[in-house]
């Protein structure tokens, strides 16, 4: 394993301060669906440097270490930790897929029904970057899950909104024309009482007698006559009812037929806004039925989202994705972020490549017992009897114990039901470990492998015979000595 240098440079603007930092007793870890770190202590002095532009070159967010090895692509983390040690200054600092553990939401609401996880962080890439001294310059692989966050709207409850909608524009057009034929109404009857010389207001009256006195009024108009056509029209003068002229009468006369035809409009019109009313309310009344079936948008907000960073780790659980942080040189002194997506999963089977205690494993790894469960039920979102829920079982010889796990984050049963078939095969009592020490060896050199990647383990770890493959979680590399620790889950 060759040696490796460190470069100290200042965040944001990328400044290269040192090119030979000494970091002493320096680890540097590289992981899977995690940020790589790098960490190792300088003189306590070293926090004086300061940089071309004023600035301290050491400083928690304003600046980065990068580790190097010849033949390896380099490793980037942003220093995030600092502590004295007598004389020595303690640095911790982790990769660029920590930044946005603890960064709230601040822009408005985002807002899908249908949207792929991965686009989603994408999406809070983009944000994150986008603000005045956020730019890290990561790229994102543009893969696609084929998955989708949020609940579109059902298709009944759609057809109905749409109907309702529909009705509701009839609904308004039928009283609008109500309110038009009712206006004609008075208007043609005020061009009647204009026409016999009366003001507006008054009453149309037509009936086969004479004017009689219940009626008397100086702004009525009595018509003498019926369906068939009208003899006369009279006004009251204050002291009796005088007769029309027969032009008066004929203008009046004929206002007074466009006054009940316009009459006939308005009763048709009214009967037709009933109607349609009631069409509504019934329309109104199917949306109600199918409420259940309203959208449930995947939502992004600043009053709900405090920590973008934990809404990425939740997302690569339940979709399921894996990522890793990839940095290349761009030319000799510029750096190239990419976060690397792979759905499902990274990873491939190392069928050349092996561990075995005693020769590169160079400790049997301490083994534990793990939990037991032969039930696991995953209640998801919802209340009540509309909970999401799904449940594992395993027929595994022994009493049966049953365990409830939670995950109000999970809206779908495909995701309870691969998260409680994960549960349980977790639980299965079997004696576990989490962690393998190696040395660099040709039957599994140090750069052969990946985080993703599944490596085949063999050997006696004293309680029990091992032989089984494991996937490769972290690698984190003791640069002085070159001893490897991998963090592993069983297959």
């Amino acid at each position: 394993m060759s040696d490796w240098r460190f470069h100290l440079l200042t965040l944001p603007d990328r400044v290269w301060v040192d090119r030979d930092l000494q970091l002493q007793g320096a680890k540097v870890t590289v992981g899977l669906s995690r940020p790589d770190s790098i960490s190792g202590r300088l003189p306590l002095g070293y926090r004086m440097i300061n940089a071309p532009s004023g600035q301290r070159a050491l400083t928690e967010w304003g600046s980065a270490i990068v580790a190097e090895q010849e033949g390896r692509d380099p490793v980037f983390a942003i220093v995030d930790g600092l502590t004295t040690d007598g004389d020595w200054l303690n640095v911790a600092a982790g990769g660029f897929t920590s930044y946005p553990t603890g960064m709230p939401w601040v822009d408005k609401e985002f807002s899908a029904t249908r949207v792929d996880p991965l686009d989603v962080v994408r999406l809070i890439w983009t944000n994150l970057q986008n603000k005045p001294s956020g730019d890290l310059q990561v790229a994102v692989d543009t893969v696609k899950s084929g998955q989708f966050l949020g609940k579109p709207e059902g298709a009944q409850l759609a057809a109905a909104k749409q109907h309702q909608a529909y009705m509701q524009e009839q609904l308004d057009y039928t009283k609008e024309q109500a309110e038009e034929d009712a206006k004609l109404v008075d208007q043609y009857a005020t061009k009647a009482l204009a026409a016999a010389g009366l003001p507006a207001g008054g009453l149309l009256i037509r009936s086969t007698s004479e004017p009689t006195g219940d009626k008397r009024s100086k702004r009525n108009l009595w018509f003498k006559g019926n369906a068939e056509g009208l003899t006369s029209a009279s006004t009251w003068n204050g002291k009796k009812w005088v007769e029309l002229s027969a032009s008066k009468f004929n203008s009046a006369s004929d206002w007074f037929f466009e006054w009940l035809d316009q009459k006939e409009v308005l009763k048709d019109s009214k009967a037709m806004h009933t109607k349609t009313k009631e069409e509504f309310n019934t329309a109104k009344s199917k949306v109600s039925e199918f409420s259940e079936q309203k959208a449930e948008p995947y939502t992004l907000s600043w009053w709900d989202t405090p920590d973008v960073g934990s809404i990425i780790t939740d997302l690569a659980t339940q979709t399921p994705f894996d990522y890793r942080e990839e940095t290349t040189w761009d030319g000799d002194d510029a750096l190239a972020h990419r976060l690397r997506i792979g759905y499902p999963e990274f990873g491939v089977r190392r069928e050349h490549l092996r561990l075995e205690i005693g020769v590169n494993v160079t400790a049997p790894p301490p083994l534990v017992e793990g939990d037991y469960a032969s039930e696991v039920m995953v209640l998801g979102a919802g209340e009540g009897r509309s909970m999401v829920r799904s449940t594992a079982v395993r027929d595994s010889g022994r009493l049966r114990r049953a365990l409830v796990v939670e995950r109000k984050e999970f809206t779908k049963t495909a995701q309870t039901g691969r998260e409680a078939r994960n549960e349980l095969d977790a639980r299965t009592s079997d004696w576990a470990f989490d962690s393998l020490s190696l040395v660099d060896h040709d039957m599994c050199p140090y750069g052969s492998f990946d985080a993703g990647d599944w490596l085949y383990l063999t050997g006696d770890a004293g309680w029990v015979q091992l032989d089984q493959w494991v996937r490769v979680r972290e690698i984190e590399i003791d640069c002085p000595t070159g001893q490897i620790i991998l963090k592993v889950s069983s297959s």
